[in-house]
């Protein structure tokens, strides 16, 4: 079984964690990270997250699933992926 991530702190190693896919600069990874932590903090805090977060790079969605299970932490009917990730 993967390490859960319970602490904003675990929770910035993990996203750190993913690299970063080829044709991102590095200013757009950094906000895609921030969304992504953005995401969790709502996700631990039990608060709901407004952001949109439609058709994001398949190492977003990633960041946004629970490494001990593989679920999302946000409904999967609030957001939309492109069709190979």
């Amino acid at each position: 079984m993967k390490n859960t991530v319970n602490t904003l702190p675990e929770v910035k190693k993990y996203v750190d964690s993913f690299s970063r896919p080829d044709g991102f600069n590095n200013y757009a990874w950094e906000v895609t990270k921030k969304l992504a932590l953005e995401a969790w903090e709502s996700y631990l805090e039990k608060r709901p997250f407004r952001r949109q977060i439609n058709y994001m790079c398949k190492e977003f969605y990633a960041m946004i699933r629970r490494p001990e299970d593989g679920e999302y932490i946000l409904p999967r009917n609030s957001f939309r992926m492109l069709g190979n990730v």
